[in-house]
């Protein structure tokens, strides 16, 4: 599903020994990955596939399947509000990231 449009190369340059620009007759391909970025190669959908609503301030979009699995983890604890700590503290707002 990859509907991006395809980039025709006038010309390709690159830096010559000297520091300037100069045309280069054979194609160069590089990818983030040659520089050491990790890059997400999953299909994803496209945003424009997304149901939208009818119209402003109206959320009649259909009700959207979630998985209860993900890379993201909650950053407070599910506490109920009156509970507290050992130390007497407000539970609920204790973040469970703190170093």
């Amino acid at each position: 599903m990859n509907h991006r449009p395809e980039i025709e190369i006038q010309q390709q340059t690159a830096f010559g020994d000297d520091g300037q620009l100069e045309v280069t007759e054979t194609s160069v391909e590089t990818s983030l990955e040659d520089f050491g970025a990790d890059v997400d190669h999953r299909e994803r959908d496209s945003r424009l596939d997304r149901p939208e609503a009818s119209e402003f301030g109206v959320d009649d979009r259909p009700e959207v399947e979630r998985s209860s699995e993900g890379d993201q983890s909650n950053l407070f604890a599910d506490t109920a509000e009156d509970q507290q700590t050992l130390a007497g503290d407000d539970a609920a707002d204790r973040c469970l990231f703190v170093e």
